[in-house]
């Protein structure tokens, strides 16, 4: 036990709080028991202070399929690995690249855990309102889920992990719904995987409704910067509903965003990382604003598909 729980700290001490406003220092997670709070950090690696939304250059409007998959690979600057899937209702892969291919995915790896750790209160019998009142580590789960989901606390994921681990479960459940790359030592996934997650989710194949509800809507919460990385579709598409999960790091460097864009009955899912190919002198700086250039085309997109299907 006490290894397990030192390999997690040596994990969280690498990963930067993708989910705070406040600064961070020497990329050092710091704890919070506030459920709902500003979830989104810019770090650089050059400061700790928060970059401001970069502006992107405006590329031409996707009217097609065809098209789509041109602007999007136009938007992704070269010298990064990129790991991407976008695929939407029809179960139709829009743009990809390495999908299958494994990454160190920093937070965003705490949506499947999330997911396992509720399976787990689930098959327990366990309610939302019982969440509320029974936990660990002297918190609720309520809270915990909020704590990592929201805020990406490390503490309360070292406690879920931590919890969810027991007999193998952790593994099991998550092999069970398919997602064979995603693993904790070292933490690992791939964009296929995360994706899975998104749709066992959205079509509520993982968990009962109410737990999916949880957790979507932890996804969901609306804080400051959210403006940055995917979370420009928030401003592109403000008549669309965006549930998503940051996840970055500074060692190795790694700038990722995956969520859920939905309007009506129509929605989107992506799966977006980067990281520095070796030997390349891209930023992280660089890597923030190429994925953000790919998020402002991906919302012209939509907004030519919704816009198509009013006329309709």
């Amino acid at each position: 036990m006490g290894i397990c729980l030192l390999s997690l700290q040596a994990c969280a001490a690498q990963e930067i709080n993708s989910e705070t406003s406040t600064s961070i220092a020497a990329a050092q997670e710091t704890p919070t028991n506030v459920a709902v709070s500003i979830r989104t950090i810019s770090p650089t690696q050059k400061s700790p202070s928060i970059i401001a939304p970069t502006p992107v250059e405006t590329l031409s409007t996707p009217k097609s399929d065809t098209d789509l998959e041109k602007v999007l690979e136009e938007s992704l600057i070269s010298g990064v690995d990129w790991f991407i899937i976008v695929e939407d209702d029809q179960g139709e892969i829009l743009f990809s690249k390495n999908p299958d291919q494994s990454f160190a995915p920093a937070s965003m790896i705490k949506i499947p855990t999330a997911m396992v750790v509720l399976k787990l209160l689930e098959d327990q019998g366990k309610t939302l309102e019982d969440i509320q009142t029974y936990g660990i580590s002297g918190r609720n789960f309520s809270d915990l889920l909020s704590a990592m989901v929201v805020n990406s606390e490390e503490k309360a994921t070292e406690a879920l992990e931590f919890f969810a681990r027991g007999d193998n479960r952790l593994a099991d459940i998550l092999k069970g719904w398919g997602l064979t790359q995603t693993t904790y030592d070292p933490r690992r996934s791939s964009a296929a995987d995360l994706l899975l997650s998104l749709k066992l989710l959205k079509t509520d194949q993982a968990l009962k409704q109410e737990f999916t509800r949880f957790l979507l809507d932890q996804m969901a919460v609306y804080t400051s910067n959210d403006e940055i990385l995917l979370g420009r579709l928030n401003e592109k598409l403000p008549q669309c509903e965006f549930s998503n999960k940051r996840g970055t790091m500074l060692n190795p460097t790694i700038v990722a965003d995956m969520g859920i864009l939905e309007y009506g009955d129509s929605y989107w899912y992506l799966v977006v990382a980067g990281t520095p190919a070796p030997d390349s002198l891209a930023t992280f700086e660089d890597i923030q604003a190429s994925l953000e250039a790919f998020a402002e085309s991906f919302g012209d997109y939509v907004q030519v598909q919704l816009e198509n299907s009013s006329v309709d």
